[in-house]
């Protein structure tokens, strides 16, 4: 559970990003940079980098994971399509769903450069505080960069706080250019920032969220010689280990444990502070005992497609989907497929206001980024790649994957992937996922998918250009310097 102290954080960082929650309000670049902060001493720093905090908070709450669930495979097509155009590539530039994701990481943005562009002015009690927020600031805006870079392609790369005019003169930089801009920001904040952070900064950034989020970037980028030294360091770290069960890295009593490398932080009892994801993934109509007051109407059916990749056997199958439910008017539905993964824990007073956090990375997803790296660097039949994922698979109640059920790297990339997808479903990493994997892989998976008789048997079709997210179409009305994606 969270301390008093960092209620009290996150209540000073909802004022500040009150206006980024807002989706009347339009947070682009330009208008987002006409407001001025003046930070002076630590705290007016700390509490300007709670808001930044915030702001990853506004977006990962709802239209991120949201977004990157409904592209991929784990999201049924003809469930969804009606109220989620995401599922299946119904969308455009004006969607307000991607014009969500793209404001709230830009407004973060925006946030970071104008801490960064004042803090070595700042009155500091030590140098060592200032040298950790400076870090920390760092890693949220390289975090920033990486998630725009991947999703929509190249940005502007502004790194200081501008007018409006000029901010509309910054052209977009390349996909590589962005990665690379952002991978410095997460170098600069594995450098200085602590192992760990407790007490009053529980739940802030570390060293080792750092690491891995780099690490994760270098393998979008296929660097998997760069990847494989932040990822030994992260598993060579004593503080970080799988919990037993499974279920319990779900549960909002075991947030910030061992198993979560960084997570976003989310507070119930206090205005607009918690975990509206958890009733969002469900039906308006459901009734139970984990959902009281039911879900709502922009909810995602599960693909039957990903239900039926679980192993019979496979413990993690019951804790992330459930199988049909009963509706408010007793109305029994056995086949629809639901996310309850985030609902296990203590069940709130109001549908919006769950206090469990979302992991953006856990230790097993740095167990097999680092099985990943092996097997690109050099396949090892039964190596120390098949210990990390058949050490996923045990926790899961599965027997081991054996070498020769991958006998070589193509074959252990496949069930790397696989593992992946059964292991952090609806933890937005499945589209991720699918992306990096290249266009011809995409493409194969996705069609693959889309002709599924459930899917719509090949009424939908795949085009490699949705591997790139339009840009919004506001954003290249008010900055004449964007070019769209190709294909939109």
């Amino acid at each position: 559970m969270k301390t008093d102290k960092l209620l009290s954080m996150l209540i000073v960082a909802a004022a500040l990003v009150y206006s980024a929650c807002k989706q009347e309000l339009e947070l682009t670049p330009q208008s987002d940079y006409n407001t001025e902060d003046f930070y002076k001493t630590a705290n007016d720093f700390r509490q300007a980098l709670f808001g930044a905090y915030g702001g990853l908070r506004s977006v990962h709450g709802f239209d991120y994971p949201m977004m990157m669930e409904s592209l991929s495979d784990n999201v049924n097509t003809m469930q969804n399509t009606t109220n989620n155009p995401l599922a299946r590539f119904g969308f455009t530039a004006g969607d307000d769903r991607i014009l969500g994701v793209w404001s709230a990481y830009w407004s973060v943005i925006n946030r970071t450069n104008r801490i960064l562009d004042q803090i070595d002015a700042g009155e500091f009690p030590n140098e060592e505080v200032r040298t950790i927020m400076r870090g920390e600031t760092r890693f949220i805006r390289g975090y920033c960069y990486f998630q725009l870079g991947w999703i929509f392609g190249g940005m502007p790369l502004i790194d200081r706080t501008m007018a409006a005019e000029e901010v509309a003169a910054v052209p977009r930089s390349s996909q590589e250019e962005t990665l690379l801009f952002a991978a410095s920001d997460l170098e600069a904040g594995a450098e200085v920032l602590p192992e760990h952070q407790g007490g009053d900064n529980l739940g802030r950034a570390t060293k080792f969220a750092a690491k891995t989020i780099l690490a994760r970037l270098h393998l979008f980028m296929h660097n998997y010689e760069s990847a494989k030294p932040l990822l030994e360091e992260t598993l060579a770290y004593d503080g970080l280990s799988p919990y037993e069960n499974y279920a319990d890295c779900f549960l909002n009593t075991r947030d910030n444990g061992s198993e979560h490398v960084f997570q976003i932080q989310f507070t119930s009892g206090l205005n607009s502070q918690g975990n509206p994801l958890v009733y969002s993934l469900v039906p308006e109509n459901l009734r139970s005992e984990q959902f009281p007051q039911g879900g709502r109407s922009t909810w995602l059916a599960v693909s039957p497609d990903l239900y039926e990749s679980y192993d019979t056997t496979d413990m993690r199958r019951d804790v992330t989907i459930q199988k049909g439910y009963v509706t408010n008017n007793n109305v029994v539905d056995s086949l629809t497929l639901l996310y309850i993964k985030y609902a296990h824990g203590t069940v709130p007073p109001n549908a919006v206001d769950n206090d469990v956090n979302l992991s953006i990375v856990r230790i097993t997803d740095v167990q097999l980024m680092y099985a990943e790296v092996l097997n690109e660097l050099g396949y090892i039949a039964d190596g120390e790649a098949f210990a990390l994922l058949n050490s996923i698979r045990h926790r899961a109640g599965l027997d081991s994957l054996q070498g020769a059920d991958a006998p070589d790297q193509a074959a252990f990339r496949e069930a790397l992937f696989n593992e992946r997808r059964l292991e952090f479903a609806c933890e937005a990493l499945r589209w991720f996922d699918i992306v990096r994997q290249g266009p011809e892989k995409a493409t194969a998976i996705m069609t693959e998918f889309l002709a599924r008789p459930e899917e719509g048997g090949g009424q939908f079709t795949f085009d490699p250009k949705y591997l790139l997210i339009p840009i919004p179409a506001s954003e290249l009305r008010t900055n004449p310097a964007l070019e769209q994606n190709p294909g939109y």
